[in-house]
């Protein structure tokens, strides 16, 4: 049901604000993710700032409303405000009755909604009769993880008092819809529709409740008083009418003490939104265990954490996670883990043992204040200065509180937090909460189904620091047929932890929607997760029995179908004939071996690291001849990768039109990491760090297509782990896999490319780009850069001749980036990952990834029927890179389409998720990951975990899908 709350033209002006809100140097910082965990962008994205490029996931029904959809409802918000709200009752429920409770004295003291008059009434057990009704505006907002999570998130109580979402929820609705709403949430036998009376100034209030005004109506007449002022504020006859039990108020006093936590608001003045903390610290034990997402909040004095002191709860450790974890991505984190480390050390050290081989200080996404409720650090807006600062006043002990805060999700230049009221009352058999459901007679098609809840609150766009500029958007509950039957009829698949059924479903609806036409069968079947031997069409067939209600089933099978067309047959290829040679397999696997087992060792973007001196690496190095570098060897390897650029160009006769230039820029960051030589001598600008791109020429040269990879190889955990034999050294792995199989497969599409582009086949110009600094600690340096110059409109590449080329008009339309594409998953074979970015253009790109697989599938077939390759079988795993594998099979592979959603996408992993994060279209390449086998960032990345036949088809089929979209006479 749309709610009607809100403000014409409010995405029209987001809009109109984004197009040019990121332009211009230093408009677009984008630091290190682990080092500052950003919004999410909903609506419009920063280099897509166009509503109708559908590049961001969160859909707008109108110019007025934000759309929130069923499987957000079904999968976070109900069980989420459920949890929040069982929560709630049984801790205030405790309060009212007199018990001991998880409130902190400082919550209580001095607070308005608690005075000693109802503490001592409480306390006498003299409340118990209370129906304990809950009106709670909670702060909602999606934030995203570093494991590329994006969840609906507790930001505590609205910043905008306890009144306004109720109230606004309610502004379309006569006296009679919130007399039933005051009788449900009452409870009581013997309610009097007669005797409900308001209590609240005239201008809050809608026009037509106001005839429920209490102005001098005789409190004595009045059975409920519906009141957000707290208790103190209330006059004495009302107060002696309640604590007599004559008099029902609502929501129940217990219920505004978060709103009026007097030191919080005092700490408002300067950190805005600090009225929503004090609900937070109730929820220390839910914050690993709730649907909603609860950031750990409390306060630290480096003493053991969770007992009380000084009226406080303190908690002053916290488990820190990276996306390099050897845990499934929706896994949740355990509160007690092997990454637990006090809140001084994870918010502000940079010690190279603190830190590990993936740490980042985490200050930026904190908030710190004194005892006395001085603002003492604002994370995502301080300074360098600000927190040198807070660390020193932290490092000399004492009492602080904190929030990790992990900014909200971001429109444009404008925050966005949904004030939603949370109604809850205590359940008088069990105990424990009841949500209210929808009014009697709505049909369950129109209900909301948050909860089944009544009332939806509003959304509010803001820019910090302009309280009279906010927007308001009306929150829209989806109730699409099939998406609300995928969303809710199907709970976990038996022997799976996930929504399997749920989440297919979703992709299709999803995927059908974003071409804009009927799945061709294979793609749709590219995008299951089922078991591998069945069809599509059996699993259509099973979803009516698997649904909690077959009818709704039934409506989801036939709306499924629907999103399914006919077969087609793969249109010829375009490249095959230069990638399915021998000769063509045999360049694979010398450019591996020469780039992992060559002169290029020292290949991470810190090196040298001076605490390595002196350390061996223990077993793991001694075996694979691993030692402490000397040089950092990037340079040396760029230039290698130009000298190869030129030739192929040269051999091609393209010397006048292609060309290998750099992307060059400073390494910063947001922190000092001084014990990195590399980083040291990026700050004095002895060194700097550069992308190679080799442009190959389009006719349409305000167009490109970018084939990337990243060229910088990872530290290796079996040398520096203690639990695997390490002795803490540093040491760039080898990277066969990771990644110089996608730089190799960067290199053979030039040889491809480049005849095309003489001949004038292509399009657009492709840009084959090396990107440096993804792994820790530079962590998608290059990226980040290349992005940062795409939307603030300044992007420009240095020519070997030093000239600059400005390349700032040219419009990325794709970005494929290719990352490990050279290991055959021993568990799961023949598998590899397209796994899209958000939105409609990625899904596009995606599908043409998909046709390119179906065309070397096609041929693979036929050519292996030929002679030369009839009797041949897989392709052997060699000791090493001395010699290639003997002849083999084309193998024929399976892309598995990867939502960026979906568990079991590996985008958050890598540089493609900051273009996807910034609006830009891409899609990975990778094997099918499996984050626990040896061989990854380890000293087994070498050339004896390389399958031939898997790295030459799928570089070939990475190379058909860039050179068929570079030759499309029209992308979206």
């Amino acid at each position: 049901m749309k709610r009607t709350a809100g403000q014409a033209g409010g995405w029209a002006e987001i809009e109109a604000e984004a197009r040019f809100a990121f332009r211009g140097e230093g408009n677009f910082k984008l630091p290190a993710y682990s080092e500052f965990m950003p919004s999410c962008h909903v609506g419009v994205k920063p280099y897509t700032p166009d509503r109708k490029a559908r590049a961001a996931t969160a859909g707008m029904s109108d110019d007025s409303s934000f759309d929130i959809s069923e499987y957000e409802q079904a999968e976070e918000l109900k069980p989420g405000l459920a949890r929040i709200a069982d929560h709630l009752i049984f801790e205030l429920g405790k309060l009212m009755r007199g018990e001991p409770h998880s409130l902190s004295r400082t919550l209580l003291e001095g607070n308005a909604a608690w005075p000693k008059s109802l503490a001592d009434t409480a306390h006498a057990g003299l409340l118990r009769d209370d129906p304990l009704a809950l009106v709670i505006p909670l702060a909602l907002s999606r934030t995203q993880d570093d494991k590329g999570n994006n969840r609906w998130t507790l930001f505590g109580v609205s910043h905008d008092g306890p009144s306004a979402a109720f109230w606004r929820s309610l502004e379309n609705a006569d006296p009679s819809r919130l007399i039933q709403l005051a009788q449900r949430l009452s409870n009581l036998d013997s309610f009097d529709s007669q005797k409900v009376r308001v209590l609240a100034p005239e201008a809050e209030i809608p026009l037509a409740l106001r005839s429920l005004l209490l102005a001098d109506h005789p409190i004595n007449d009045v059975q409920t008083l519906i009141t957000f002022n707290p208790f103190s504020r209330l006059s004495p006859e009302i107060q002696q009418a309640y604590l007599s039990r004559r008099l029902t108020l609502l929501p129940s006093p217990a219920a505004l003490i978060f709103a009026e936590h007097p030191l919080y608001l005092k700490l408002a003045a300067e950190l805005p939104h600090a009225r929503q903390i004090p609900l937070l610290h109730l929820f220390p034990r839910l914050t690993h265990g709730c649907a909603i997402r609860i950031p750990q909040s409390g306060w630290l004095d480096e003493v053991e954490s969770g007992h009380r002191a000084h009226g406080h709860c303190v908690e002053s450790k916290v488990a820190r996670t990276h996306r390099w974890q050897r845990v499934a991505r929706d896994e949740p984190q355990a509160a007690e883990s092997e990454f637990l480390d006090k809140v001084t050390v994870a918010l502000f050290s940079t010690r190279a043992d603190d830190l590990g081989l993936y740490g980042k200080p985490m200050a930026r996404n904190a908030q710190v204040w004194t005892t006395d409720y001085k603002l003492l650090l604002d994370g995502p807006h301080s300074t360098r200065e600000q927190r040198d600062h807070a660390q020193q006043i932290t490092e000399k002990h004492g009492r602080f509180g904190y929030r990790f805060y992990y900014p909200p999700m971001r429109a444009g230049s404008r925050e966005l937090y949904w004030h939603f009221p949370l109604i809850a009352r205590r359940d008088a058999l069990t105990g424990h909460s009841t949500l209210l459901g929808e009014e009697p007679g709505e049909t369950p098609r129109a209900r909301a189904p948050i909860c089944d809840h009544v009332l939806a609150g509003y959304l509010t766009a803001e820019t910090r620091g302009a309280e009279s500029q906010r927007l308001v958007l009306a929150p829209n509950l989806l109730s699409r047929t099939g998406h609300h039957e995928a969303a809710t009829l199907y709970a976990h698949d038996p022997g799976h932890r996930r929504f399997t059924t749920a989440y297919n479903a979703h992709k299709l609806l999803e995927f059908s929607d974003y071409l804009g036409a009927p799945l061709e069968p294979s793609l749709a079947r590219s995008l299951l997760r089922i078991a591998k031997e069945s069809t599509l069409e059996h699993w259509l067939s099973q979803l009516p029995s698997l649904a909690s209600d077959k009818k709704g089933g039934d409506i989801l099978a036939r709306r499924l179908t629907e999103c399914v067309g006919f077969s087609n047959q793969p249109t010829a290829p375009l490249t095959f004939e230069a990638t399915r040679g021998r000769d063509f397999e045999e360049k694979i696997w010398r450019s591996i071996a020469s780039l992992a087992e060559g002169e290029f060792r020292n290949k991470e973007n810190a090196d040298v690291i001076e605490l390595n001196r002196g350390r061996t690496g223990g077993p793991a190095a001694a075996l694979a001849h691993i030692a402490s570098a000397e040089r950092r060897e990037l340079e040396q390897l760029g230039d290698h990768l130009h000298a190869r650029y030129r030739e192929l160009i040269k051999n091609a006769g393209m010397e006048d039109k292609a060309e290998v230039v750099d992307h060059a820029f400073q390494w910063e960051t947001e922190f000092d990491y001084r014990w990195s030589e590399g980083w040291q001598q990026n700050q004095s600008g002895a060194v700097h760090e550069r992308n190679i791109v080799c442009m190959i020429p389009g006719k349409n040269r305000g167009e490109a297509v970018i084939m990337g990879d990243h060229y910088d190889t990872a530290y290796m955990e079996d040398v520096y782990e203690a639990a695997r034999g390490g002795d803490a050294l540093r040491a760039a792995a080898r990277g066969a896999d990771d990644n110089h199989s996608a730089s190799t497969a960067l290199l053979m599409a030039a040889e491809v490319l480049l005849p095309l582009s003489k001949a004038g086949n292509l399009e657009r110009d492709v840009w084959l780009i090396h990107l440096t600094g993804e792994e820790f600690p530079a962590d998608c340096l290059g990226a980040r850069a290349l992005v940062r110059s795409m939307v603030e409109g300044n992007l420009k590449f240095k020519a070997e001749s030093g000239e600059a080329r400005d390349v700032s008009s040219v419009r990325i339309k794709a970005a494929y980036v290719l990352d490990m594409i050279a290991h055959n998953n021993d568990k799961v074979r023949d598998v590899f990952q397209i796994a899209p970015g958000e939105g409609a253009a990625s899904a596009h790109l995606a599908a043409r990834a998909h046709e390119a697989n179906r065309r070397w599938n096609k041929a693979a077939t036929e050519w292996n029927a030929k002679p030369d390759r009839a009797r041949l079988h897989r392709a052997a795993r060699m000791p090493d890179g001395s010699a290639p594998p003997p002849p083999f099979k084309h193998l024929q592979l399976s892309g598995e389409i990867r939502t960026e959603w979906e568990p079991k996408s590996s985008l958050y992993n890598t540089d493609g998720q900051i273009l996807s994060d910034a609006g830009v279209p891409v899609v990975l390449f990778m094997e099918n990951y499996d984050i626990n086998r040896t061989g990854y960032h380890d000293t087994h990345d070498t050339m004896k975990n390389i399958d031939l036949d898997y790295a030459a088809a799928l570089t070939a089929i990475a190379i058909e899908t860039v050179a068929e979209t570079a030759c499309a006479p029209e992308l979206p």
